[in-house]
């Protein structure tokens, strides 16, 4: 039988894309289909994060808008107010290993305003000797804040990461001391 699969057909879901301010910049959130499950999540074009899950498939999708209700984004307004137990409620769904998957399920378990190590994380998901694997997940998160990596750091308590994503982590980490959150 031959094989009939066209990779130019696009895929049989649409994206569903939305953004809101936070700290003065647009965030954005991208869902697939009919489904309320982020599947990325950050600052910057809506595109690219779809194309960071999708790849090339993200420019055969039907594109909607989220509506200025959806959950998810009322939970990123609700986190700039200074609010971010809405974040906790919210489903995300990320590819990846299930050593990968269980460092993003004990990220998103650090406190708002508080900072954890790698190795914190990589002893809360289990494998205290996976710091290295714990940083890796960290950086392949495509839900930021939704798993709260600007929230991981070395053990030596530095930001880790290129300049521009410091600069993005330190902002909320200010932001969420300045807004007294997990005090």
């Amino acid at each position: 039988m031959a094989d009939t699969h066209d990779e130019r057909t696009a895929p049989s879901f649409s994206l569903r894309v939305g953004s809101v301010e936070l700290l003065g910049e647009q965030f954005s959130v991208v869902k697939a289909g009919d489904s309320d499950t982020v599947r990325a999540a950050g600052f910057g074009n809506p595109s690219s994060l779809a194309y960071s899950v999708f790849g090339r498939q993200s420019e055969l999708l039907d594109v909607q808008a989220l509506g200025d209700t959806d959950p998810a984004l009322a939970a990123v307004r609700a986190y700039d107010d200074g609010d971010p137990a809405l974040l906790e409620t919210i489903d995300i769904h990320q590819d990846g290993t299930e050593l990968r998957r269980a460092m993003w399920r004990a990220a998103r378990l650090v406190e708002p305003g508080t900072l954890a190590s790698y190795g914190d994380v990589a002893a809360i998901a289990g494998n205290p000797r996976a710091a290295r694997a714990a940083a890796s997940a960290c950086g392949a998160c495509l839900v930021g804040l939704f798993v709260p990596v600007h929230r991981i750091v070395r053990a030596s308590g530095k930001l880790a990461g290129h300049a521009a994503d410091i600069a993005v982590r330190q902002a909320l980490i200010d932001h969420e001391r300045a807004m007294g959150m997990g005090r």
